[in-house]
């Protein structure tokens, strides 16, 4: 039997090139790979020489249409908020007569209180279920992150296209890519606390904060390819084949405290830092050009259950946030000297 036909896109980041790396590894010789990649290089060749390359950027509609549709399973783990691309994934895979999978990234900005908040750091005791909730989920409103995307890919389910989304929440720990291996919470955390000489938190610091090491998404990004290869069975799809990846909340008090000790301890921080509360416009001004970016990432709550991924065989196991977060800061430091 032929091997099965695989399209990725987003290999060259922080998720998707962990994904690529950990399929290679189990599936390698089972699957026929092909990767949308903007500028090959000699260094990406050699890493991943089984790998087929198509040359394009996400606004390539046509490429991107082409390789979806040759394609048995695409994972979409690139920009998931490029409408093009995601249009382009979709028009390929119309295009087959014989069932395919496409597994597309999201996150969950789409469930943050974000549109709620008064930027207090208040704590929200919201836990969004993927199973209990999930029409609540499909009725989110347009203006949710991600969310007007994620409905194209659960409507576009049906008896050949069968489609899953995988939403993690804040992700920590180093990838294992060729390209970007930093996450955006902690280093760029680690950032502002190197320019403002204190960490912070908003408001009261209660705000929670879903979280997930790099490991354990890519594990379940491979735990839903293999129901794929197996024909779909054993998995949701469609509109119920949305899968939050979290496996731990933090609350950000805790955690800018936590930062602050090992801000002293490695040496980036004044021997007399300490957390304290910022207000909202004191937040804001670290990012000008994106205020609600580092808002909802500081100040706002977003908790998912994973109960689907768990009801399929999913099993966190990786290093807990505050075991990674030593290496995290050490890592972020060193990169931002």
């Amino acid at each position: 039997m032929a091997p099965k036909k695989l399209f990725i896109t987003g290999t060259t980041g922080y998720i998707g090139g962990a994904v690529l790396g950990e399929i290679l590894k189990r599936h390698g010789q089972a699957l026929s790979i092909t990767a949308l990649l903007r500028s090959p290089s000699r260094e990406y060749s050699e890493e991943y020489p089984t790998v087929n390359v198509v040359k394009g950027s996400f606004d390539d509609f046509d490429v991107i249409s082409k390789a979806a549709s040759e394609a048995d399973i695409v994972i979409h783990a690139g920009d998931i908020d490029h409408e093009g691309c995601a249009k382009a994934i979709l028009d390929g895979v119309a295009k087959r007569s014989e069932r395919c999978f496409v597994i597309h990234l999201s996150g969950t900005g789409c469930i943050s209180d974000k549109l709620e908040q008064t930027w207090e750091g208040k704590y929200n005791p919201h836990q969004w279920h993927d199973i209990a909730e999930i029409k609540e989920i499909y009725d989110l409103p347009p203006e949710a992150a991600h969310h007007t995307i994620d409905q194209w890919f659960m409507d576009a389910d049906n008896d050949i296209v069968k489609t899953a989304i995988i939403c993690p929440p804040d992700i920590y720990g180093e990838g294992t890519g060729i390209g970007n291996r930093a996450t955006f919470l902690v280093p760029r955390y680690v950032e502002a606390l190197l320019e403002h000489k204190e960490a912070f938190y908003l408001g009261e610091g209660n705000n929670i904060r879903a979280v997930t090491h790099i490991d354990d998404v890519v594990n379940l990004f491979i735990l839903i390819l293999e129901k794929a290869i197996e024909g779909g069975s054993g998995a949701d799809w469609g509109r119920e084949g949305f899968y939050f990846a979290v496996s731990d909340s933090v609350r950000w008090r805790d955690a800018a405290e936590a930062i602050a000790a090992l801000g002293r301890k490695q040496g980036f921080l004044p021997r007399d830092a300490k957390a304290v509360s910022w207000t909202k416009d004191q937040v804001a001004a670290l990012l000008p050009d994106a205020p609600g970016l580092v808002l909802y990432l500081w100040g706002s709550n977003s908790r998912g259950e994973s109960a689907r991924a768990r009801k399929i065989g999913w099993k966190p196991a990786g290093p807990s946030f505050w075991e990674s977060l030593d290496e995290d800061c050490r890592v972020a430091h060193a990169k931002a000297k």
